[in-house]
């Protein structure tokens, strides 16, 4: 881990093989932004990793398959990607799903050995989370109920099922699919996108969500225009913001506590499972999975 006062290193994820959404996000935080942190340290530095010429890598994730077939295929790239660089202090996996590469590299670094998983600088491994973790984190930390606006009608069930199952059932207010594919997020027109979304997101607001969570990341580059186009005391939540704020927040506490030897603030249970390195089977809730 870098030392106080350096800059935040975060390592973004898109587990797939089309490299626009990565292009997407680049542009959306590949820039240094003012730190999350109460401290005056810079904003995090961020590189982005896709699956780009992996022809074993899905162009997009639709099911339970393609995301177990993703984790196959990024894992070695991701490996190869940290011992050729500087560990990352975060690592945020750019899939609205409870993706089985998130467990995957949570078991890597746990495991404390070798190149990749070996401590580093201050001795401590990455924290590791995903998008739809740190969305729901986030909107439930706002107050109120929120709902997701979704891709594909299919993840409707399984992705309620898992807000349930991670403890954010009693503050939702639903799940609403557009009925579209990732990959149309970014070849349709944007408006016809954006009316879409707003659409499926009236439903969600008439039932009492004050927050509304993007739940692809192929929407955070549309995020402006659905803002505008929902009421205005409605907020927005985009799972990449809310993971890269999570994860710089987490960094800069854990180099104050090891600088100072200080105890930080007790994080409440939910943070403790969403960003908590453990060792966790690659399969597991791999059935709830939503690009």
């Amino acid at each position: 881990m870098a030392p106080a006062g350096s800059p935040t290193r975060l390592l973004c994820i898109v587990p797939i093989s089309t490299t626009r959404m990565t292009d997407d996000l680049r542009r959306a935080y590949g820039s240094p932004s003012p730190s999350s942190s109460p401290s005056s340290s810079p904003g995090p530095e961020i590189s982005f990793l896709d699956g780009r010429g992996l022809a074993d890598c899905p162009p997009c994730i639709e099911n339970a398959a393609q995301a177990e077939q993703s984790t196959r295929a990024m894992l070695p790239r991701v490996i190869a990607h940290i011992a050729a660089h500087k560990p990352p202090d975060g690592v945020l996996v750019c899939c609205f799903s409870d993706h089985p590469l998130v467990h995957a590299l949570r078991e890597l670094f746990s495991a404390g050995t070798g190149t990749v998983t070996g401590t580093v600088g201050f001795g401590v491994v990455p924290f590791v989370t995903g998008i739809f973790h740190a969305a729901l984190r986030e909107a439930s930390q706002a107050g109120g109920r929120f709902g997701i606006v979704t891709t594909s009608r299919a993840w409707g069930p399984p992705l309620t099922a898992s807000v349930a199952d991670l403890g954010f059932g009693g503050a939702s207010a639903g799940v609403a699919p557009t009925g579209l594919g990732p990959l149309e997020l970014e070849s349709l027109e944007r408006h016809v996108v954006v009316d879409r979304i707003a659409a499926c997101a009236r439903p969600l607001i008439d039932d009492g969500a004050t927050s509304i969570i993007l739940g692809c990341a192929g929407m955070t580059a549309l995020e402006g225009d659905i803002l505008r186009a929902l009421p205005p005391d409605i907020r927005t939540v985009d799972g990449v913001r809310a993971g890269i704020d999570l994860l710089s927040r987490l960094v800069w506490e854990t180099k104050a506590t090891l600088e100072t030897g200080a105890v930080s603030r007790t994080e409440d249970v939910k943070m403790k499972s969403i960003c908590a390195v453990q060792s966790t089977e690659v399969t597991s809730n791999s059935e709830q999975v939503l690009c």
